[in-house]
């Protein structure tokens, strides 16, 4: 297409803003799709029936100090493990969309089957070749845990699995030595080391749940017909652990007695060996790290925690002399139906050919369903359930990726012909998808702090969608007085890379986004205050140096639009000034917290000098400028340049593992930063080459320089 000459100054505008725009959507980068690879041993794989999924998901559990439905707690299972929340398997000749909720249903009650599913990411072919496991042809295979388990040495011993515990056992050695710190950390930064830890955390999450239900599948594989020759079974005829639970008192009278028999004795030591074990794998009140579920609301409104199905079991047998009699009567009256719901349940799936009985399933789950449901109502904690259940199914932040994406691509279109009708009436459109866009990232952000009941920002995550958000709507404040559309392209654009961003993060934590604050962090003034007023300075220093990109590009290209550059330079100036109150604010403000909570106002904590670099570095902008020092080009440049210290600031002070103020270590990002420093550092090098002529006429003769 051949522009006019009186449109070429425009045509250079715009390609600025293009090449800014695809710059920045590159440092974002792409979420991968959902793959698809080949199951083995799936060929007759049954989908769960709808309605038991959505009963399924829809229970409350506890987990990490929060609950939760379960469909959440399986999503973040899955993603850990398979760096997606949901599965692809091809099965039939079609491809089977399975949801993490149906994968936690496999896992359960059909563990055999969940063992031949393709679901473990290793993202560096090495781990496995170190394992002495051939790597799949394609990186994007997935590895089921049969695959793992099935390589065997010549005593019939699982190889691949002990090599992976002698490993990380190792490793673990060293991340638990205080005195080896520095070689910890070179361990967590080495690819095939930190890829062998994550793959073993997975692993051992994936058994754990597998054998969850153990006791409520298998039962005992134990006779007790001394007992009572009416014993009740299992559906692989074995004898339930309910049963065994009703009858405890009776089996420690045959026990003690004189002629009980050695035989009957050895058989019950075999049955406690295997309660041991179940009841470890179901979950016991003390063990926080355990990953079973605390699906059961306690007996007591006063109390706090939920009770994982271990913890019934525990304190009917190995713990039962603890309670009184009455205390005993009660709590079997309130747990034995818990048990036995997990075993019918169980039961509605044939143990040998893993076939569900939907019916009886379905009306079992419905059953326990409605009766955990009806205690979380009755203690006022299903109603945040119920919340997380819409924000799971609203995907607001998603909502706003699209639309944010779609603006930028209608506002991208307009820079062709920016004088047409076309362009005036794609402007509308365009400020109604940036609006639906930040009022789904709104909203989001609103709905998160409404089921924490907190202010929106405690964790590093949560920094990426406010930041975005703040940035969006200093944009779009902006362009209501501006209207030359440069605010606005901006806005959209960082709307696309913030969403990007808050996804690509939660892919690479791979745990849930909505956590539970440590006690000394539980204070909902100062997040409201500090936290905000800091991360609203972090928002106005990165828009500041993504407006003044604008400038740098248009100078290298020649643009000769003064009002344009001059419009540039206006906001680049007037953000930085915002971002500064709002920084010194925070700061000071950050300074008093800590005064309050760890006794001294300033410790030259990583963080804090982060914070104080950025005030530093705007405060330096503005008096060269008062100075004379710089004018509109040194301006964006400076702005280039705290939006670096921004992100040091905001990101990398987290992986020097070191400081009160940080958020931890995150694998994997170290290289993103320096790249992005050295695309910033090259923006920068652009300004000067600018502001000398380097690139003299090349794009039609360069603006008279001003400085």
């Amino acid at each position: 297409m051949i522009l006019s000459s009186q449109n070429s100054c425009n045509a250079k505008q715009r390609l600025c803003c293009l090449l800014v725009g695809f710059s920045s959507l590159f440092l974002c980068g792409l979420s991968g799709g959902e793959d698809s690879y080949e199951s083995k041993g799936l060929a007759n794989y049954e989908r769960w029936d709808a309605q038991i999924v959505e009963l399924f998901g829809s229970l409350p559990v506890l987990e990490e100090g929060r609950l939760k439905p379960i469909e959440t707690v399986a999503r973040y299972k899955l993603l850990r493990m398979n760096s997606s929340k949901s599965l692809r398997l091809p099965v039939g000749g079609e491809k089977l969309k399975i949801s993490a909720t149906e994968w936690m249903l496999d896992c359960l009650f059909r563990p055999e089957l969940a063992k031949k599913i393709p679901v473990f990411k290793v993202n560096n072919p090495d781990v496995l070749i170190n394992l002495g496991l051939e790597p799949h042809h394609s990186p994007r295979e997935r590895y089921s845990y049969e695959e793992f388990s099935s390589v065997v040495d010549p005593e019939g011993m699982p190889k691949v699995l002990r090599r992976l515990s002698e490993l990380t056992n190792a490793y673990s050695k060293v991340l638990d030595d205080p005195e080896r710190e520095q070689e910890a950390k070179q361990l967590r930064r080495d690819p095939v080391k930190a890829g062998t830890l994550s793959l073993k955390t997975n692993m051992n999450e994936f058994e754990w749940l597998v054998n969850t239900l153990n006791f409520a599948r298998d039962g005992l594989g134990v006779d007790l017909g001394e007992i009572s020759p009416e014993f009740v079974k299992t559906g692989t005829g074995k004898t339930s652990v309910s049963y065994f639970l009703e009858v405890f008192d009776k089996v420690r009278e045959v026990a003690r007695l004189p002629d009980g028999g050695e035989a009957f004795v050895a058989k019950l030591n075999t049955v406690f060996s295997i309660l041991e074990r179940d009841t470890m794998t179901a979950g016991i009140k003390d063990n926080s790290s355990m990953t079973s579920l605390a699906m059961f609301p306690p007996i007591s409104r006063d109390d706090e925690e939920w009770v994982k199905p271990g913890y019934i079991i525990e304190q009917l047998t190995f713990k039962v002399d603890e309670l009184s009699d009455i205390d005993k009567a009660l709590f079997t009256r309130w747990a034995m139906p818990k048990i036995k719901a997990l075993e019918r349940l169980a039961g509605a799936v044939d143990s040998e050919t893993e076939k569900v009985n939907s019916q009886i399933f379905l009306s079992e789950l419905d059953s326990l369903h409605k009766n955990i449901v009806s205690e979380a109502e009755a203690r006022s904690e299903y109603s945040k359930v119920k919340l997380e259940m819409f924000n799971n199914r609203a995907g607001l932040f998603h909502w706003a990726l699209g639309f944010y994406f779609l603006a930028f691509l209608l506002i991208a279109f307009t820079w062709l012909a920016p004088a047409s009708a076309f362009a005036r009436f794609a402007s509308l459109g365009v400020w109604a998808m940036t609006g639906v866009a930040t009022i789904a990232l709104i909203a989001g952000i609103i709905l998160r702090s409404v089921m924490l009941g907190r202010p929106p920002i405690s964790t590093l995550y949560e920094t990426i969608p406010f930041i975005t958000a703040s940035a969006v709507l200093l944009c779009l404040f902006i362009e209501v007085f501006d209207r030359k559309k440069i605010a606005l392209a901006v806005a959209t654009l960082l709307g696309v890379g913030g969403m990007f961003l808050a996804m690509r993060f939660e892919l690479k934590e791979a745990r849930d986004t909505l956590k539970v604050l440590e006690a000394v962090l539980r204070s909902n003034f100062w997040l409201a205050t500090h936290v905000i007023a800091i991360n609203i300075g972090y928002a106005a220093a990165l828009l500041a140096g993504a407006i003044g990109h604008i400038y740098i590009f248009a100078a290298l290209f020649g643009v000769k639009n003064r009002d344009f550059l001059k419009a540039v330079t206006r906001m680049v100036y007037g953000v930085s000034c915002f971002g500064l109150v709002f920084a010194l604010v925070g700061t000071v403000l950050g300074g008093v917290w800590a005064n309050d909570s760890w006794g001294r106002f300033w410790g030259w904590d990583p963080k804090e000098n982060g914070a104080l670099m950025i005030c530093i570095g705007i405060l330096v902008m503005l008096h060269a400028r008062m100075g004379g020092l710089i004018k509109d080009l040194g301006i964006s440049m400076f702005a280039v340049f705290v939006s670096i210290i921004t992100v040091f600031s905001w990101w990398h002070v987290n992986q020097l593992e070191t400081g009160l103020h940080s958020y931890g270590f995150t694998d994997g990002i170290m290289f993103w930063l320096y790249l992005t420093y050295g695309i910033e550092f090259s923006v920068i090098a652009l300004g000067v080459i600018a502001h000398f002529g380097i690139f003299p006429k090349l794009f039609g003769g360069r603006e008279p320089r001003s400085e």
